[in-house]
């Protein structure tokens, strides 16, 4: 959706040092994206206490929310010239490609709950249903479906005329499209995952009523809990940025004029969810934790504070 002239006005009055702040942000934000999620990456290759199915999905929702910190770091010239200089080919490009990126997150999101309650509810047929060949055809064919609907939408839904730096975001799509959108990529798996987790909770708790009772397999059970907690986590962090982005297109379409900081704001609310992943996997998962602190040791020696024991002579 093209800026109205009311974002045109506010985007034009800012400061030079309002326009180098929002700069400096937009290229810190890509910055931590694109190396958090390379620690991801690395991290989840390396992490031993993860089924293969799930180092898949991880690994692939790590590689498209890096895809998006790539694609943030083109706003950071925009930003600072307050116009797009790239002409409109880019700028629809750029906006397709981040709406594949955010279709294949959603998704991957819902494969990981979905791959934990099979995990917990069919666990001896758990190895056989969800192998990582089987994963990878799935995240391959979903990708394949999401790159063909943005492409036919790509030239059907996009702005023309290219004039501020955010216009790229702002797709013109109708209130139907809007409402759509809300209902497919935000309602409908909100539903979907909270049932999930209603049962896997339900499950878990069951589990540890018998474990409790037997006195054995207590480790695998936590390690169960503990995956169920940061999935849960990721999902929530998920709904909480994407949401009100999708809220404010459907306000937007309705023809209802928005501040230009709020459209900032929900916008890299929802691009700066790709970087929260690998921070909320650190906080749940000790493995994942360690892990990525001796990644980090290796490549950073100089961060390694630890000093050897001087012998002094007396």
């Amino acid at each position: 959706m093209n800026t109205t002239s009311t974002d045109k006005a506010d985007s034009m009055g800012l400061s030079p040092v309002l326009v180098a702040l929002r700069t400096c942000f937009i290229a810190i934000i890509a910055l931590l994206i694109i190396s958090g999620n390379i620690l991801s990456i690395a991290v989840t290759r390396r992490v031993t206490n993860l089924a293969e199915s799930t180092k898949v999905l991880m690994t692939s929702l790590a590689v498209y929310d890096l895809m998006v910190g790539f694609l943030a770091l083109f706003s950071v010239a925009p930003s600072a010239l307050d116009r797009w200089p790239f002409g409109d080919i880019p700028c629809k490009l750029l906006a397709s490609s981040i709406t594949m990126f955010f279709i294949m997150s959603l998704t991957l999101i819902v494969c990981l709950n979905i791959e934990r309650f099979i995990a917990i509810t069919r666990p001896y047929k758990f190895p056989l249903w969800c192998t990582a060949r089987r994963v990878v055809i799935l995240v391959c064919m979903v990708s394949i479906f999401s790159l063909g609907f943005c492409v036919s939408l790509i030239f059907q839904i996009l702005p023309t005329d290219i004039d501020t730096w955010d216009s790229y975001f702002n797709m013109n799509t109708s209130v139907f499209t809007n409402f759509l959108s809300i209902i497919l990529a935000d309602i409908f798996p909100t539903i979907l995952m909270s049932y999930i987790y209603y049962r896997l909770i339900k499950i878990s708790r069951q589990h540890e009523q018998r474990l409790n009772q037997n006195g054995n397999n207590e480790a695998n059970n936590n390690h169960e809990n503990k995956a169920l907690k940061t999935f849960f986590v990721v999902t929530l962090t998920f709904s909480g940025c994407y949401t009100p982005a999708l809220i404010l297109r459907v306000v937007r379409s309705l023809s209802v004029p928005l501040p230009h900081w709020l459209e900032f704001i929900t916008i890299w609310l929802l691009i700066s969810n790709s970087m929260f992943n690998v921070i909320i996997y650190c906080l749940f998962n000790t493995s994942f934790r360690q892990t990525a602190k001796k990644i980090l040791l290796e490549r950073f020696p100089c961060c390694n504070r630890s000093v050897a024991p001087i012998n002094i002579a007396e």
